[in-house]
């Protein structure tokens, strides 16, 4: 096959990726792409459909293009210009090889699941034995470690050795019996003393530790696989941790299960109470060993300070706005922290809205609070309708300055050769794309939406100074109080727990701070049958008879709480596998209660009077929801009253 040929073929190739829409060899789309090999190299062109599945022809093209000295074919053309540049800058030979990996992913997957005329769901391909291995790993190990990279090069020394010994298999992560694994590593070490570091106690220094990590780490991973239910064990194990970070950190426990049930609390109480610094401290103490994250010894870079002004009245205080003086998209800290916060989704990210009623919450916080109640649950990962559209990102993102530039995305220099230069429009042999390439076609794609690893934070005092909340903004956030006791105690823990904020050794999971689930019907499905059942029957009469004693009222409450009252069990349930399940719906009614129905009721004797005595009645076995509403009575007597002392 000569150069012209050869030319002539990857054309076609990359035609193929551009217009087809078809499906690849009726066995899976490329939305699950990211679920196999991540998506490093993946431009936006791969987002596509491409029909060719043989990776090893793909991959004769791939080794072809590395012999080809010039592309002049494609001088002048601008249509074939338009696909070239489509795939970036230097760019699309990564691409063809993330490709190639992927087609043979599926030809493994094909080894345990037959072909349909129906494409592969996602359950099949989280179930793989490498995904799996990946995903325990993730579980054990909270370091931050490139596990992608460590099985790519685990893999690749592994199974050249493997093709070696002619046993029948030619992957490692076809071998899922302990004891297979450690004779094969045996064999292997007898046949190549080179590798006798994988039997080493001790790591080894350089690129060996990573194949010497892996290794390890699968063993146990195959033990596990020996004695038990392997998800089963997993599930169990995951408890553990969330428990026992829950019982051993300096946070209430109360607050984090607030916080996985919705990621937008209200924290409450007088001045100086350390309400923005509880929000710090978290953002220290989830911040994983990155240097862009910590970079800066006073805020960890998951962490973002937004202090609210009294003469915020509409959103482009929050989201920005288009500029027809500058013709520019003015962006704010708000929008480049959640830009920021898509970069690393792995971690916890915090927002502290910082005295968030100085202004009214309704106005210039409209359009969050709104998203906010769009988010569902999309092929594993929590998504929103866009905050800011996608066609702001397609206007402002061209030129020198544009809006990607302006939301702190690192431009990269990227070498040229002479036909692509000229197919890309320009002189220069060198140009740029950006480091983040695959954020900013999302945000051209979709828009900006709200990360799911998100957690916005306010902070509220209330007083004379301060807006009070409609019920449009309780009824979408978590509010906890968080007054000091009325004793010396408080007073006497400062000294003993002063200590300044730092980054910590191991961070904790994103799993104590993050949700899994956003509809009632997820958490469900995720409970045991016995549970299930039980909230259903439940459920509803207990709601009924909390409206009742609200009637006369404009508080009563809706599906909104219903469902929150749900995902609340749900994650009480997480870390208490044993307790009854009638215990724990008690618990997260009073939690709910205190958190979304009470901070809703002020008004004054003619209109509370019966409904608070009747919500006592209520509430007659929910302690702290009881004494709250204890409170609010007595405090009736000088003729109002509300949450808030």
């Amino acid at each position: 096959m000569d150069n012209k040929e050869k030319l002539d073929l990857y054309k076609e190739f990359i035609e193929k990726c551009t217009n087809s829409t078809k499906s690849v060899g009726n066995y899976i789309d490329f939305k699950l792409l990211d679920e196999i090999i991540g998506r490093r190299y993946r431009s936006e062109l791969f987002t596509k459909l491409i029909d060719c599945d043989d990776p090893d022809f793909l991959q004769k093209i791939c080794d072809d293009l590395d012999e080809l000295g010039s592309f002049e074919e494609f001088k002048g053309k601008t249509n074939e210009g338009k696909n070239f540049r489509e795939i970036g800058n230097g760019q699309y030979r990564n691409a063809l090889l993330t490709y190639i990996r992927f087609l043979r992913a599926i030809k493994l997957l094909g080894k345990y699941y037959p072909v349909t005329e129906k494409p592969l769901e996602l359950k099949f391909i989280k179930s793989t034995v490498r995904e799996s291995f990946i995903k325990y790993w993730n579980i054990i190990d909270q370091h931050g470690a490139q596990f992608e990279l460590y099985v790519n090069k685990f893999e690749s020394v592994l199974n050249e050795e493997i093709k070696k010994l002619k046993i029948g298999v030619s992957d490692v992560f076809e071998i899922v019996d302990y004891k297979q694994y450690v004779l094969m590593l045996d064999k292997i070490i007898s046949n190549n003393a080179e590798l006798s570091y994988l039997n080493d106690a001790n790591g080894p220094d350089g690129a060996k530790y990573y194949i010497w990590s892996t290794s390890r780490h699968y063993r146990n991973y195959l033990n596990i696989l020996a004695v038990s239910d392997f998800f089963d064990v997993i599930r169990e194990e995951k408890n553990k941790i969330v428990s026992r970070f829950s019982q051993s950190v300096g946070f209430d426990k109360k607050l984090l299960t607030a916080m996985r049930t919705k990621p937008f609390l209200l924290l409450a109480g007088i001045s100086g109470t350390g309400k923005s610094r509880i929000v710090k401290q978290m953002a220290f103490e989830s911040s994983p060993n990155i240097d862009q994250l910590r970079s800066d010894k006073t805020s960890p870079g998951n962490y973002q300070l937004i202090e609210v002004k009294p003469n915020w009245h509409d959103s482009t205080e929050v989201l920005g706005y288009e500029s027809a003086i500058t013709n520019k998209y003015i962006v704010t800290p708000f929008v480049k922290f959640l830009v920021k916060a898509m970069c690393y989704p792995e971690v916890p990210f915090f927002v502290c809205m910082d005295e968030m009623n100085l202004a009214p919450v309704e106005q210039y916080f409209a359009e969050f609070l709104s998203v906010l109640e769009s988010r569902k649950l999309v092929d594993g990962t929590i998504t929103s309708e866009p905050l800011i559209k996608a066609d702001v990102f397609q206007k402002y993102g061209f030129g020198n300055e544009n809006i990607f530039d302006l939301l702190g995305l690192k431009r990269v220099p990227c070498s040229l050769s002479e036909i692509e230069s000229v197919m890309l429009g320009g002189s220069s042999a060198t140009s740029e794309y950006f480091e983040k390439e695959d954020i900013v076609d999302k945000l051209k794609r979709e828009g900006l939406r709200i990360p799911s690893n998100l957690i916005v934070v306010g902070t509220v005092n209330m007083d004379e100074t301060t807006h009070q909340f409609s019920r449009k903004v309780i009824d979408r956030a978590m509010t906890i109080e968080m007054n000091i006791a009325d004793s010396k105690e408080p007073f006497n823990n400062f000294f003993a727990g002063s200590n300044d904020l730092d980054y910590p050794g191991t961070p904790l999971p994103k799993d104590l701070f993050l949700p899994t689930v956003v509809q009632a019907n997820e958490a469900l499905d995720k409970l045991s049958e016995d549970d299930k059942k039980y909230l259903v029957e439940k459920i509803p009469t207990l709601l009924h008879r909390l409206n009742s004693a609200l009637n006369g009222t404009p508080f009563k409450i809706a599906y909104r709480v219903q469902n929150e009252l749900v995902l609340y069990f749900y994650e009480l349930r997480r870390e208490e596998k044993d307790v009854p399940a009638e215990e724990l719906l008690a618990r997260a009614m009073d939690a709910i209660l205190m958190l979304k129905v009470l901070p809703r009721i002020e008004g004054d004797e003619e209109l509370l009077e019966k409904p608070l005595k009747a919500l006592a009645d209520f509430t007659a076995n929910y302690n702290q929801s009881h004494a709250k509403v204890k409170g609010m009575q007595s405090r009736l007597n000088a003729h109002f009253t509300s949450f808030w002392p």
